[in-house]
């Protein structure tokens, strides 16, 4: 059986984008389009029986109706194609408050064979594919209000709720194997039941945080640290024949020597320079369970827009306009969001001509800052930003002039563009109520 496995796709973020002046639409919106859109197409390509999505379709879980709509369109060839499509429930995709819907509920009532978690189930759920039944094991996002409505709950501490958590999820899926394993009844879309085999094609598609997975240079270790969080043992349980992880934004296999597969897809598109890295992408999946190993898979990379950072010290240079254009010529600029940070003398101000540079960058799809460090030391340092002023540049300003914030730039911008979402979203709220 072959199945695409994706994850993070975070429609909305909009770091280092601008107005796209044909389609009016934030540039990284755009960006991510093109990569769902190539790995849609390559899940048509490769024939695939069913479609994987781990969690976290939208950056907020108030996502704009053109956001929506652009998932909506990105999956139409697929439900066109009869590929069923798996969608979990990923912590930006549910909202805080108890008893709204999540931002994936809607894509249960669409035509195709879709199949929407948004909590674990009762009993192991099996999927029609062309090749024959797929046996899933949903893990969506763990809900604390959920939990905390119940009144034996209420009473928990952070730490006791992470625990009991932690403790529910192990023994659903425990419990869930064991279904597999002694062959008991699943049941089909339509609730009838379906008696399960260990033969037969099981995946276990969850939105959590593995102990010891790398994370992604956007993401907050911070954040991650007080999650619920599993071993690779507790989730790889026979006769488990692939896990499909969504939540950590770097792609990784973290059971690479054994059966089976732990796998995280990452997102699909860059997000900050601290990625600039990292491969973005998604994974296809062979399975085959009288085989061994029964689970092949297979990192393919989607056509992320390249990050550039480019740092030159001018300080010695005679002429510190060409060093700096030297640095950027030697660099592969082309249709990359770019960013320059040059350091010279404050003798050397006057010297640095910031037409040519920008003339320079004229083929990057966006110059996100060109930013200068001055020297003498016996003042403080300032980071100045030659562009028009917005909040992404104010935090950039702010944490340049703080040499205690030093290595927090991208958690802090990220931070408060988050935010910014956020606000935007309860006022569009607030309007149309």
């Amino acid at each position: 059986m072959k199945l695409l496995h994706t994850a993070d796709i975070h429609l909305g973020a909009k770091t280092y984008g601008r107005r796209d002046p044909e389609t009016g639409l934030n540039t990284r919106l755009l960006d991510v389009r093109r990569s769902f859109e190539g790995l849609v197409q390559r899940a048509l390509d490769a024939d695939v029986d069913a479609f994987l999505f781990s969690g976290d379709a939208y950056h907020t879980a108030d996502p704009t109706p053109t956001q929506q709509k652009i998932f909506a369109e990105c999956l139409q060839p697929l439900a066109d194609a009869d590929v069923p499509l798996v969608l979990i429930i990923g912590n930006h995709d549910h909202p805080v408050t108890y008893g709204r819907a999540s931002s994936l509920d809607i894509f249960e009532y669409v035509d195709g064979d879709v199949y929407c978690y948004r909590k674990p189930t009762a009993s192991v759920q099996v999927i029609d594919t062309k090749s024959g039944p797929l046996q899933l094991i949903p893990l969506p996002w763990p809900i604390r209000s959920q939990i905390l409505t119940k009144d034996e709950y209420r009473s928990m501490g952070p730490e006791e709720l992470r625990q009991f958590i932690e403790e529910t999820y192990v023994n659903y899926v425990h419990r869930r194997a064991e279904e597999v394993q002694n062959e008991e009844m699943g049941q089909w879309a339509d609730g009838t039941e379906h008696q399960l085999s260990p033969n037969v094609p099981t995946v276990l598609a969850g939105h959590v945080t593995v102990q010891g997975a790398e994370l992604s240079g956007s993401e907050r270790t911070t954040l991650i640290s007080s999650e619920p969080k599993f071993t690779v043992g507790q989730l790889a349980v026979a006769p488990i024949h692939y896990v499909a992880l969504g939540h950590i934004h770097r792609a990784q296999n973290r059971n690479p020597e054994g059966q089976p597969p732990v796998v995280y897809a990452g997102s699909i598109e860059r997000v900050t320079f601290t990625e600039r890295d990292e491969k973005k992408g998604f994974y296809l999946v062979d399975v085959e369970p009288e085989r061994d190993p029964a689970t092949y898979v297979t990192f393919e990379e989607t056509p992320a827009r390249a990050f550039v950072a480019l740092h030159v010290d001018a300080r010695d240079a005679e002429e510190p306009t060409e060093r700096i254009l030297e640095t950027i010529e030697q660099a592969d600029v082309a249709d990359a969001v770019v960013r320059v940070r040059y350091h010279v003398e404050e003798a050397q101000l006057s010297l640095v001509d910031q037409d040519r540079l920008r003339a320079a960058l004229d083929e990057a799809d966006t110059i996100a800052a060109i930013e200068r460090t001055v020297d003498p030391a016996e003042r403080k340092r300032r980071t100045v930003v030659t562009r028009e002023s917005d909040l992404e540049e104010a935090v950039r300003q702010y944490v340049g002039q703080h040499d205690d914030l030093e290595g927090m730039e991208e958690d802090l911008v990220n931070a408060a563009l988050e935010l910014e979402a956020e606000l935007e979203a309860e006022g569009k709220t607030a309007q149309s109520s």
